[in-house]
C-alpha cells in the first residue's frame, strides 16, 4: 500500500515538473528570450547564459525585474517582459531554464520523421 501511494506521489511530480518544463520552453520561445540569450539559452557576449542555472536565481532576478528595479538599459529591457508574467509563467520559466536539455536537431528531425536508428 505504501509502495502504490509512493510510486502514485512520484509518478504526480514528475508529470508536473514535465508540464512546467514545458510551459517553461514555450514561454522562452513565445516571449523572445531566445533572440538575446540564444535558443539554447547560452547567453552571448551582451546576454547572460540562463541554461542550468539554479532556479532560485532566475527566481530572484526574474522577480527583480518585474518589479522594475534596473540598474542598466539591458535591465529595463528585462523588466519590460517581466511585467507581463505571471507568478506561475515565472516558475516555469526559471524551472524551465534550471533543468534545461539541450535537444539535438537530428533527434527533433528523426522524430518528426519517424526515423529511428
Amino acid at each position: 500500500m505504501k509502495f502504490t501511494l509512493l510510486l502514485f506521489i512520484f509518478t504526480g511530480v514528475v508529470l508536473a515538473n514535465d508540464a512546467s518544463y514545458n510551459r517553461g520552453e514555450t514561454l522562452f520561445f513565445s516571449r523572445a528570450c531566445s533572440s538575446c540569450h540564444g535558443a539554447s539559452a547560452e547567453g552571448s557576449s551582451s546576454y547572460p547564459k540562463l541554461a542550468n542555472v539554479k532556479k532560485a536565481y532566475l527566481l530572484k532576478k526574474l522577480h527583480y525585474f518585474k518589479a522594475g528595479k534596473t540598474d542598466s538599459v539591458s535591465r529595463q529591457m528585462m523588466a519590460q517582459f517581466a511585467l507581463k508574467l505571471s507568478e506561475e509563467n515565472i516558475e516555469d520559466l526559471a524551472y524551465y531554464l534550471s533543468k534545461y536539455k539541450k535537444v539535438e536537431v537530428d533527434d527533433v528531425a528523426n522524430e518528426l520523421l519517424g526515423v529511428d536508428y
